[in-house]
């Protein structure tokens, strides 16, 4: 029956090319004769008029102009240090504090409600398998510039209207408490899991909520109540991190090379298969976790370790009903038995992904296997736990190359614009649901934009961390973009690659998902609309538009242009700090 449908599909969509032709001339005068493009153009501008369509009958709420936004000042906005140093200070030392909080509510644990999942779309979690978590750092170089805060919060992504209310509530608590803030920054990345409880709003319950829209009911898609606890319980974990400050030393390590591509051979032999990239099969992705490791002076305090890789956590399967961190609670797990703190920072992820097929270590299949005897329901988790486990034994196994790190925290934040296109993010932001920082833009083609994030941290006197506030594609970082010839458009990619213009001797990390949660931000040349990757993906379509080429993630994207604002700013960035 499915077979038929799509063949059905299929026929349809080829009628629709034939007869649709002369209607496109100006977009088929491009490099792409490819007949895919005529079929997109016309399918995609009848699922745009009608979200355009959508959005014209909604009750849109009134912005400022971006020019207004601006020069109202931006609230809950830290722009850093108030300058940069290339030496630490006199007799400096780091200070470091951690802080965590459960973010689950009580009602979920005792199976009273149920949640929808931030991933899976119509997935709901009736109970609690392993927890959902705010974990915090606070870090403070000794200088007398401020402290610099660090947070991850397990789910789907956090908009940046919800990062300032939760940076209004640290404020806010600190102040209550009597304490003077010194703080320059709060960056705060969400860890991109997808089976705990959504605290972005772009799923199923999106669309009772536009239908109640138009009668006056609530604008926001995310649950309410879990919004306020995330809020809430966020500020708490970083309050609690910047009270536990305490003085130490600071080391950084990588981990052995984890993303071999067996199919592709992108990597040497020696290498473990643990990551895969989804859409781009070439070189320019992070393939170690890079870990910061603090120790405090005084000895009966816990060591902190802080983990970086982008990589999307998507192994628990969507059927499951227990909320789950997925991989990156089990890492905690591990090195949280090892006497550490931990938190996990994801990067720049965004069509890479985990291996759920990776063959683990027998060693690491033995000791899931006696933890599932224990709990039965652990076998609904098992590749999740495999990896959290060997993922946290590589971390721990690497801590013998680390290396310390002079007290330098230099950090320059700065807020963009990025235009929205028609679709279903830009729906979401225009109408008010997600909780962006939405404003008026004639010059965009909606007529409106978001104001978002980016920036460029220098850690000690050789790593950089970009903050990117999407789920950034790392070749615009690392390089290897898509090529004119590959890319759907059939341009090139005419930036620089933002790490090629730090110097050699510095390790460059992202930060994604940070401040901000604006999608998919992927390369202008390779944008398609979503409606793409549903033709290509029919079965027999590769015999009338060619070989399959992957391009689901611009279904949840602002636009075609978030490529070229996110790179042109941090490569601007690094530019004013590298001359």
């Amino acid at each position: 029956m499915k077979k038929n449908f799509r063949s059905f599909i299929a026929l349809f969509l080829v009628l629709t090319m034939i007869f649709t032709v002369n209607a496109s001339a100006a977009f088929t005068a491009e490099k792409h004769s490819n007949p895919i493009y005529t079929v997109t153009k016309v399918l995609g501008g009848i699922i745009d008029g009608a979200i355009e369509l959508l959005g014209f009958l909604a009750p849109t709420p009134d912005y400022p102009t971006v020019e207004e936004y601006f020069a109202s000042g931006s609230e809950n906005f830290y722009e850093g240090t108030d300058s940069f140093i290339d030496s630490a200070a006199d007799g400096a030392k780091w200070s470091l504090g951690f802080g965590k909080e459960s973010l689950v509510p009580a009602n979920l644990i005792d199976g009273t409600k149920e949640y929808y999942t931030g991933g899976y779309f119509t997935q709901k979690v009736n109970g609690v398998f392993d927890d959902q978590r705010a974990n915090a750092i606070a870090l403070n170089d000794g200088s007398g510039r401020g402290t610099t805060v660090f947070a991850a919060i397990d789910g789907i992504g956090v908009t940046n209207g919800d990062i300032r209310a939760i940076r209004s509530a640290v404020e806010q608590k600190l102040k209550e408490k009597g304490i003077s803030s010194d703080i320059n920054a709060i960056n705060i990345n969400a860890t991109h899991c997808h089976t705990v409880i959504d605290t972005q709003g772009i799923g199923l319950d999106l669309l009772p909520k536009i239908f109640l829209s138009f009668f006056g009911g609530a604008k926001r898609s995310v649950d309410t109540e879990f919004l306020a606890i995330m809020i809430d319980r966020t500020s708490d974990a970083i309050v609690e991190a910047y009270m536990n400050m305490e003085s130490g030393s600071l080391f950084y390590f990588e981990t052995t090379g984890m993303g071999k591509d067996e199919e592709y051979n992108l990597y040497t032999e020696d290498e473990y298969p643990y990551i895969i990239n989804k859409r781009y099969y070439t070189e320019g992705y992070q393939h170690s976790f890079a870990c910061f490791k603090f120790v405090p002076d005084n000895t009966e305090s816990a060591e902190t370790i802080f983990a970086n890789i982008g990589a999307h956590p998507t192994v628990v399967d969507e059927s499951t009903k227990l909320l789950s961190a997925d991989f990156p609670a089990f890492m905690e797990e591990k090195i949280n038995e090892a006497g550490m703190n931990f938190i996990f920072i994801q990067g720049a992820q965004a069509p890479v992904s985990v291996n759920k097929w990776a063959e683990m270590p027998e060693e690491i299949i033995n000791e899931v296997d006696a933890k599932i005897q224990i709990d039965p329901t652990a076998e609904d988790y098992k590749t999740a736990i495999h990896l959290g486990y060997e993922y946290a034994r590589l971390i721990l196994e690497a801590q013998n190359k680390a290396k310390e790190i002079e007290p330098i925290l230099n950090v320059k934040m700065t807020e963009y614009v990025v235009k929205l296109e028609t679709g279903l993010f830009a729906y979401g932001a225009t109408e008010g649901f997600i909780g962006t920082t939405t404003v008026k833009d004639p010059s965009s083609k909606t007529g409106y934009s978001i104001i978002t994030e980016a920036g460029y941290i220098e850690i000690g006197s050789d790593i950089v961390l970009l903050t990117a506030p999407g789920e950034i594609v790392p070749q615009l970082i690392y390089g290897n973009v898509v090529s004119a010839e590959d890319s759907y458009h059939g341009t090139p990619w005419t930036y620089e690659a933002t790490a090629s213009l730090v110097p050699d001797n510095k390790t460059v990390l992202v930060m994604g998902l940070c401040n901000d949660a604006i999608g998919y931000i992927l390369p202008d040349n390779d944008y398609a609309h979503f409606i793409t990757d549903i033709i290509w993906d029919i079965d027999g379509a590769d015999k009338v538009f060619g070989p399959y080429r992957r391009h689901y993630e611009e279904m949840l994207s602002p636009g075609s242009t978030a490529g070229s604002a996110t790179i042109a700013v941090l490569n601007e960035l690094v530019k004013s700090e590298n001359p």
